[in-house]
């Protein structure tokens, strides 16, 4: 019965009238455009899925309602993004022209013009899982019960007897004090805690009823226009009354859909598929072994893109995922044949693994190659390897692919690909055959200097979601996720894991010819012992030349391309390497994240290319004013790392307000003036290198949200 009445919320009503009527605008309306050159707007940065932020960009329902009103009407907007006791408050001192999402009160119409709801949204009750029977307002009294400050039914509640009421600036801090047990209960709207639920992973907050209250139902989303502008509100309503139905389908289904959703995209589940994901566990095998795709760390974690990929899907469906461990991706694929495991998210699709398997279309491409010693010339096909062995894991699709396009092939089955590429290293076979992705790792890793690629094949891995046949309704949900998901997203998984980048025949294309002429040098001229000194200089140039391009290639994996300061990949492992040293306080570092502010004003003003050059422009003046002992680096987007070793908090601050103020000051070629917000934290014991990260990012966040170009510590 309770999930009956979950689902039915679901199904919310768009408000606006259902017929799309033309509209005109009277000749006193077009003055009032042409002489407006802006419109301001006060919106919320955390009132989800309506105007909220993914990254640094703020998106919703409401902005692209504005959009639709500008294109109709040729008004310009300026966004004013701010909590929303902030431009609540603004809106009452008539310090900006229109509020959104306020709904309608009769105490607000001294100050108000209200246009018609664009959105009627459920307000529910939320109580922690220990909270015992609800029985109505009733169980509410004697509680602290958490709501937003200047919410429309606030004197509604304060006329409920015995509640004790705890007012909050922003949904985020008032969803996280009921999770740590600080209030009993929050009273708040569907959609937006729903979201908070989904995003942060909370499973200790449960819905217990909708609120009802005297001339309070749902919450009416509307704009509110200054009472002085009449002809503003005119124009407005006009383009609500006349939005067409496919207009408010395409808004609905894009922003609303059924409320499942995760930073970047929403999943449309039906009723099945829902009742699917919030009653079972679903079980998943892993290639423990195979990173950088897949594999188990020290602790036994999982690690690589495919947990990346799973924690995804946990956020998409508020999934349970239980990770049934094995010795070997053979064992793997032995556990989902006796259904021990229900799925791999990294799977080839082949005739023999169809038998038992149904998959979802690839969603991941990547280029097989070869790897051998480092002496060995280009290998330009692999039918140039017909008299060599040539290792491959065992239980991977091309063992029985190869065999079958190249019977003359002789296919040795290894372990796993440190199997493989000891076997090479030994010389007990003359090949390994792997993914770039794969080989490229554990190079940086393990065989740096040792083995080489020494070419790549035609064949490539194309990489799809597997899930046992007899389980359609969890192949169907998991392509939906495959649709669903950005391909920025997919680039910001491969990239956090496969940092290094491999060009066709770059490195050994020279080391070829040296070889070549050098052999030709040496047969027509071995007589002449300088000549034969001369060829072996040649072939020390080669190796030389080897090693050099070995260098450029672990360079390119610890750098970004674009500032040339450390990527993401470094900079975690710098962290890693001084948490994992014994913990002294001479030992301790700070650990500081900025942000440029306002970053996509750059792109979407100047253009992307010149945004590239404000990022080159910020490293510059990062490296002319940090130490030689302090690392930099460029996280992601606008986003850099400094990690300051042997420095006190209060030295660090000074040194960070310094940056701040400089780069404040710094005049960017083409686009002025820009600044940065600063979130700074010291390293303390117990620490890891997500702990660390995750208590500057926080600060980063404050240091955003109270206005940007600060620093805020914690």
């Amino acid at each position: 019965m309770k999930m009956k009445f979950i689902l039915s919320l679901l199904f919310l009503l768009f408000s606006s009238i259902s017929i799309a009527k033309p509209f005109a605008l009277t000749e006193q309306e077009k003055t009032f455009i042409k002489n407006t050159p802006v419109v301001t707007v006060g919106m919320m940065p955390d009132f989800t899925p309506f105007s909220y932020y993914v990254g640094d960009e703020v998106v919703g329902f409401e902005h692209d309602l504005l959009d639709v009103i500008s294109k109709k009407t040729g008004l310009r907007f300026e966004k004013r993004i701010d909590k929303w006791t902030s431009i609540y408050n603004a809106f009452k001192n008539k310090e900006i022209d229109i509020i959104t999402s306020i709904s309608y009160k009769k105490y607000r119409e001294p100050f108000t013009i209200f246009s018609d709801a664009y959105y009627n949204i459920p307000i529910m009750i939320f109580v922690k899982d220990n909270f015992g029977e609800y029985n109505g307002l009733k169980s509410l009294s004697g509680k602290k019960v958490g709501v937003l400050k200047d919410v429309f039914y606030i004197k509604e509640l304060e006329n409920v007897k015995g509640i004790n009421l705890a007012f909050y600036d922003n949904y985020d801090d008032l969803t996280k004090d009921l999770v740590f047990g600080k209030i009993d209960a929050l009273i708040q709207n569907l959609t937006n805690i729903n979201y908070l639920i989904k995003k942060n992973l909370y499973n200790n907050i449960t819905l217990v009823s909708e609120l009802s209250l005297p001339n309070t139902d749902r919450e009416d989303l509307r704009f509110g226009i200054q009472k002085e502008k009449t002809l503003l509100k005119s124009i407005i309503q006009k383009v609500i009354s006349s939005i067409s139905d496919k207009e408010i389908k395409m808004l609905s289904d894009k922003w609303v859909g059924s409320i499942k959703e995760y930073p970047g995209g929403h999943i449309n589940l039906s009723n099945t598929e829902m009742a699917y994901i919030n009653t079972k566990s679903i079980r998943y095998c892993i290639n423990p072994s195979g990173l950088p795709f897949e594999g188990l760390n020290e602790k036994g974690e999982h690690v690589g893109m495919s947990s990346d990929y799973y924690r995804l899907f946990e956020q998409m469906f508020s999934a349970d995922f239980q990770l049934v461990k094995t010795n070997s991706w053979n064992q793997s694929i032995e556990y989902i044949q006796q259904k021990r495991c229900d799925m791999l998210a990294l799977g080839m699709e082949t005739p023999e693994r169809k038998k038992y398997l149904n998959f979802t279309s690839h969603y991941l491409d990547v280029p097989l190659v070869l790897a051998t010693k480092v002496n060995v010339p280009f290998i330009n096909h692999i039918l140039d390897l017909e008299n060599e062995k040539i290792g491959i894991i065992r239980g991977d699709a091309f063992v029985k692919i190869l065999r079958e396009k190249y019977p003359s092939l002789n296919i040795v089955e290894v372990d796993d690909i440190y199997d493989g590429l000891d076997k090479v290293k030994n010389g007990n076979i003359f090949a390994y055959v792997d993914t770039l992705a794969s080989i490229g790792y554990e190079f940086q890793n393990k065989y740096f200097g040792e083995l080489k690629i020494a070419g790549k094949i035609s064949e490539k891995l194309q990489l799809s979601i597997a899930v046992r046949n007899d389980d359609k309704e969890l192949l169907n949900i998991l392509q939906k996720a495959v649709d669903s998901i950005t391909s920025e997203r997919h680039r910001k998984i491969l990239t956090k894991w496969v940092p290094i980048k491999y060009e066709e025949n770059i490195n050994y294309n020279f080391i070829w010819k040296v070889v070549f002429f050098s052999g030709i040098f040496i047969v027509f001229m071995t007589y002449w012992n300088r000549k034969i000194i001369k060829a072996n200089e040649l072939l020390k140039e080669a190796k030389k030349s080897i090693e050099e391009k070995n260098k450029e290639l672990n360079q390119l994996a610890i750098t970004d391309n674009l500032t040339k300061l450390f990527n993401r990949r470094k900079l975690e492992e710098i962290i890693k390497n001084e948490i994992d040293k014994n913990y002294n306080e001479k030992n301790r570092f700070c650990l500081s994240i900025l942000d440029i502010d306002h970053f996509k004003e750059v792109n979407d003003k100047f253009g992307h290319q010149q945004g590239d050059s404000v990022l080159v422009e910020i490293t510059k003046v990062l490296k002319e004013n940090l130490r030689a002992t302090d690392y930099v680096g460029r996280y992601g987007g606008e986003e850099f790392i400094i990690i300051f070793l042997g420095s006190s908090l209060e030295d660090t601050q000074k040194k960070v307000e310094d940056l701040r103020l400089k780069i404040a000051h710094y005049n960017f070629e083409k686009v002025g003036n820009k600044t940065a917000s600063f979130g700074l934290t010291l390293s303390k014991e117990g620490d890891t290198m997500e702990s660390v990260i995750k208590r500057a990012d926080n600060a980063l966040y404050k240091a955003k949200e109270n206005g940007r170009n600060r620093l805020v510590i914690i």
